[in-house]
């Protein structure tokens, strides 16, 4: 296997990106640029230069009507899910090039990746408290599936502490019992005429939720040489996640969001 490079990593992302655009068009599936892949878009016309993975999402109906037709696609591109995959415990789906590997030193990586790009499905529903528990379960998750070593901020000795007793405790629990967890309250309470839409086991907790009717127009962005679509509102959603986010972070926050080096397999490349 070849070690390669971010620039390297983010080309193999494009072209994954551009094969699942074709792929929506030829059958009628609706997506949106989103998180910071829609910031890139609109900031930069590509990736943030410090970002390092893309982001898309699909309303409920949309992301299960991918998923069924992705399944029995023949390409080198593997769809990884709760449903799909033994071990896979995100509340999202990941399309891999399965040409690559990925070695994750942030997490205890209990399914096999490569290169990725990540889909979000956008749930419709009507009580907006159920984010503080979807919150809540998703951090507890991401305790289960961490290394000791990336849970301790130095924020505070005391949260420290805390962090380190609470990661103990959970130690013998697999981080997909509480993908499993959230995915049968998503059922629960998804409602297809619901007044709010949200990925409700977002990070961003009560700022991921917007009316429905937000995402509703789409219009078309340059994202590197691809013209993507996009929310027409982006400025009212992406100043409701992050605030000014014209504003560029200083230079001490910018850096990559995921730790890990990815390799290619130099006897499965494909053109």
């Amino acid at each position: 296997m070849k070690k390669i490079t971010v620039d390297e990593a983010k080309n193999i992302e494009l072209e994954i990106l551009s094969y699942i655009d074709i792929f929506c068009k030829k059958n009628g599936i609706e997506y949106f640029l989103n998180y910071g892949t829609l910031i890139g878009a609109v900031r930069h016309k590509g990736f943030i230069p410090w970002d390092d993975d893309i982001d898309i999402s699909m309303t409920r109906e949309n992301y299960n009507k991918f998923i069924n037709l992705f399944e029995n696609d023949s390409s080198k591109y593997k769809l990884l899910s709760l449903e799909t995959q033994k071990e896979y415990y995100n509340n999202f789906i990941k399309i891999v090039d399965t040409s690559t590997v990925i070695d994750n030193t942030r997490v205890y990586t209990t399914y096999p990746s490569g290169v990725f790009i990540d889909i979000f499905p956008m749930d419709t529903f009507n009580d907006k408290k159920i984010m503080k528990l979807f919150y809540r379960l998703d951090s507890l998750k991401l305790l289960a599936s961490s290394k000791r070593k990336n849970i301790i901020y130095k924020d505070s000795q005391i949260k420290d502490l805390i962090r380190q007793i609470i990661w103990f405790i959970l130690l013998p629990i697999p981080p997909k019992v509480f993908a499993i967890i959230m995915e049968k309250l998503t059922k629960k309470h998804y409602n297809p005429n619901g007044k709010f839409i949200a990925f409700l086991s977002s990070k961003l907790g009560e700022k991921e939720v917007f009316e429905r009717k937000i995402f509703e127009e789409i219009i078309t962005l340059d994202f590197e040489h691809l013209r993507l679509p996009a929310p027409k509102n982006y400025d009212f959603i992406l100043t409701q996640y992050y605030g000014d986010y014209m504003q560029l972070p200083p230079e001490e926050e910018r850096g990559f969001g995921h730790e890990f080096d990815v390799y290619l397999i130099e006897n499965k490349k494909q053109s």
